[in-house]
């Protein structure tokens, strides 16, 4: 890690009386300096406490008068000069630089048995931290990845030099072995072999931290078998390995921020048995939050000034604050604490690439709680976003680039959540950002499905966007990248959702462009029915079982068919999602969701939807703490179902009113902000459509007025979205009903038929079968002219499309009586 404090290394490892057999002179004099930095360096580590900036600073001064006799030595210096510098880089804590200082000398030809030790330790310890950094990654397929790779780059490499270097002296050939046996994933004999050197070797820090290490990998094995009494043990074992070798080199910041990669690993491990009290930071009992904050506090105090420190505890509580229950009050005071450690780094070192990735991270998780919490989306993400553009190229790893995207896709979803961006607007940008952004990830690294599955994501909401230039391109590149994921990982919920998701989205533009959306909707089906698997505890995969088989439903009720079967099966999956996660609003809103459409299916069928209405209504005003994405699903919820039991009002002469205004008393006021406008628009048009019906029976002035607002919030929905079907639709038959409203009052309807039929025609044009639009324009040419031929031809091919809407034409013209389809 780069910028550490000093570092106790072994004698082994940087000091040898052994001479070089190239030239003696200088392989002689750099060694007996790299004698000199280790024995400096042991002393300031097993020190007591204290500030070590005056000894690094003491160290850097003979590091560049090595580095002059080095260019001062010629060809035959290189070697054991660049050994000594690495003994001077790694006594700095300066790990890369030592690394690259070894391969120089290795390259240069000083390849004696010491350098082969010196190697095979730095190697394997860049493999431990890689593997500790693996364990600390919550998603399983990263994880494993890491793993891999962290295998196949140091496995072969650390088991050559170790055998390269015989003949070594080092302080013990049980530490040798020790690590082989790591290296062959023989753990149980690694710690069998490391057991006695803590006595034998009190002095011998890194036999302690390779030993907490070893007690950590086994510990994964054990928890991932299911034997989590003997895991906990391990990590028990591991904890005390490490506070052993803290006790004995108090200035030795490396044990200090084991400690800290310790308690990270350990807790992604056992986060499915964590409490929250566990992880919290605050009260008396220890916790691994913090053993592992403390243990950071006490690097920093062995080397105040150290950047990277600052960096490991922004790090580490960004870490605690993914771990945290999301509804636990402390998340912000740890994710702002996180913040003053990661601003606390770029003081001390403005040009830290930790420092400005570990400060965004922070912002874009307050953006992402943000959202979920339905509060407004943080405004500090432009400084994040300008934050990271000014980390230099050479620094822009993967990490920085899946964060990058991360950061855009979180922006993005906080814009679009909070109302219905124009294109080319800044949600639309970030949102394009975010696709480019994943693109650029998964060039770098294609092997982790949750990268491909948020590319998916990204490229399915933009297609299923009713402004989107290209929706099907979007929709084909989505199901690409779900191709790709399920080929890394076929069992994953999320890689099943989006498979569904993209059925659906291609079913709903199938239909609206009047095709068979059946077969799509059957395959969504069948994804998640597969998923679902004995046992499954994805609350998620019932819900969107569900609203696929609410979708069936209609498309079941669109051809004349019975959907109560398919209502029933949504019913039942929706319920299970409540079950499942009871403190969700999915399933509730899900199970009022089928309620309502009972209710909408009965009163077209000619029978009293109130009771099913009146039971969506209840489950709505059930589900109250729902996230931003929910809140509009409630609103309008809440609004038709009212509006269901309205309906027989209107039809009975009762005032409509109090149970269309009952809304409002389940509605918090704070509810109204950001609310997406079509949906607002739609739920008040269709409002004041009901009140002016109600009106027209007895006062023309007020009915006229009525629906006149109505007209005024559908216009709204066009103006936002042109093409809406549903909302032409509705105004279709609020201008028709309007025009009987006018005639009635013995005023002139033609413009309102005129523009009705106007209406109906396009729908038509684009959805030839669409069976409610013909007859919609059999319903305003039977206005116009109760005689016309093609008022009849219309009716009579919706109804033979739709069975089902023939007790609605009835109600419209009783003097039509029962009729054949």
């Amino acid at each position: 890690m780069a910028s550490q404090v000093l570092l106790l290394v072994t004698a082994s490892a940087c000091a040898s009386n052994k001479t070089s057999q190239r030239d003696a002179a200088w392989a002689s004099h750099f060694i007996e300096q790299a004698v000199h930095i280790e024995a400096r360096a042991r002393a300031v580590g097993m020190a007591r406490l204290h500030d070590v900036r005056a000894e690094q600073m003491e160290l850097r001064g003979w590091m560049e008068t090595l580095s002059k006799e080095l260019t001062l030595g010629g060809p035959e210096a290189q070697g054991p000069g660049h050994y000594a510098l690495a003994c001077g880089a790694r006594a700095l804590g300066q790990d890369a630089e030592s690394r690259a200082h070894l391969e120089a000398a290795w390259n240069a030809g000083f390849r004696e048995p010491r350098v082969a030790w010196a190697r095979a330790q730095a190697l394997s310890e860049r493999y431990r931290v890689l593997r500790l950094e693996a364990l600390a990654t919550p998603d399983a397929d990263e994880r494993k990845v890491l793993d891999e790779d962290a295998e196949r780059q140091y496995r072969e490499p650390v088991l050559t030099l170790l055998r390269q270097a015989s003949g070594a002296q080092v302080p013990s050939s049980d530490y040798g072995a020790a690590l082989v046996a790591l290296h062959e994933d023989r753990l149980d004999a690694a710690l069998a072999l490391l057991e006695p050197l803590g006595t034998k070797h009190p002095w011998f820090v890194e036999a302690r931290l390779l030993r907490a290490d070893v007690f950590l990998l086994r510990a994964a094995q054990r928890w991932g078998r299911g034997d989590k009494v003997h895991a906990r043990e391990d990590l028990t074992a591991g904890r005390q390995a490490l506070t052993e070798a803290r006790a004995t080199a108090e200035s030795f910041a490396p044990a200090h921020l084991a400690q800290a990669r310790f308690e990270t690993a350990a807790m992604n491990l056992t986060r499915a048995d964590l409490s929250g009290a566990v992880l919290l930071l605050s009260g008396e009992d220890p916790t691994p939050a913090k053993w592992g904050v403390e243990a950071l506090d006490m690097a920093a105090r062995v080397d105040p000034g150290n950047a990277g420190f600052a960096c490991e505890k922004a790090r580490f509580l960004n870490v605690l604050v993914e771990h945290l229950d999301r509804a636990q009050h402390h998340n912000d005071a740890v994710r702002e604490d996180a913040i003053k450690a990661a601003q606390h780094a770029l003081a001390l070192d403005a040009a830290s690439a930790c420092g400005r990735a570990e400060w965004s991270r922070a912002l874009v998780q307050q953006t992402e709680e943000f959202t979920r919490q339905n509060s407004v989306g943080s405004p500090e993400l432009g400084e994040a976003l300008e934050l990271l553009d000014t980390t230099p190229p050479s620094a822009r790893d993967l990490a920085f680039h899946r964060l990058r995207a991360r950061l855009l896709h979180a922006w993005a979803d906080s814009i679009f959540e909070t109302g219905r961006p124009a294109v080319g607007s800044l949600g639309w940008q970030r949102r394009d950002q975010a696709i480019e952004a994943y693109r650029l990830v998964l060039a770098i690294e294609a092997r982790i499905p949750a990268d491909q599955v948020r590319l998916g994501e990204l490229l399915l909401a933009r297609g299923s966007d009713p402004a989107a230039k290209d929706a099907s391109a979007d929709l084909d590149q989505a199901e690409a990248a779900w191709e790709k994921a399920v080929r890394l990982h076929m069992k994953a919920p999320e890689v099943w959702l989006l498979e569904a998701r993209i059925r659906m989205a291609q079913a709903l533009r199938q239909r609206a462009r009047g095709e068979d959306a059946g077969p799509n909707l059957a395959k969504a089906a069948t994804v998640i029915e597969a998923a679902i698997t004995p046992g499954a505890r994805e609350p998620s995969l019932h819900h969107a079982l569900g609203r696929i088989l609410m979708e069936q439903a209609k498309e079941a009720w669109e051809h004349g068919g019975d959907p109560s079967a398919l209502l029933d099966k949504a019913e039942a999956a929706q319920a299970q999602a409540t079950t499942l996660a009871p403190l969700l609003a999915m399933g509730r809103l899900g199970q009022a969701a089928v309620h309502a459409a009972r209710a909408e299916y009965a009163w077209r069928r000619g029978a009293d939807p109130t009771d099913e209405a009146a039971r969506a209504f209840a489950f709505y005003s059930q589900a109250r703490s729902v996230p931003r994405p929910r809140k509009d699903e409630r609103f309008a919820g809440l609004y038709y179902s009212a509006q269901l039991q309205a309906r027989p009002l209107v039809e009975q002469g009762r005032d409509p009113e109090p149970m269309l205004l009952s809304p409002l008393h389940e509605l918090d006021t704070m509810e109204g902000f950001h609310r997406d406008r079509v949906v607002h628009h739609r739920a008040h048009g269709a409002l004041y459509g009901l009140l002016a019906r109600y009106s027209a029976r007895t006062n023309a002035e007020e009915a006229e007025l009525g629906f006149s607002g109505a007209e005024k919030h559908y216009a709204e929905i066009l103006n936002l979205e042109p093409t809406h079907q549903e909302a032409r639709l509705e105004l279709g038959q609020l201008l028709r009903e309007w025009a009987v409203a006018r005639k009635a009052a013995k005023k002139d309807p033609e413009p309102l038929l005129s523009r009705g039929l106007t209406l109906a025609d396009a729908l038509l044009k684009e959805r030839p079968n669409w069976a409610e639009a013909r007859l919609l324009r059999a319903a305003i040419l039977r206005t116009k002219d109760p005689a016309s031929p093609q008022a009849r031809e219309d009716r009579d091919a919706a109804l033979k499309a739709n069975a089902n809407l023939a007790p609605g034409w009835r109600r419209q013209f009783p003097e039509d009586g029962p009729l054949k389809p």
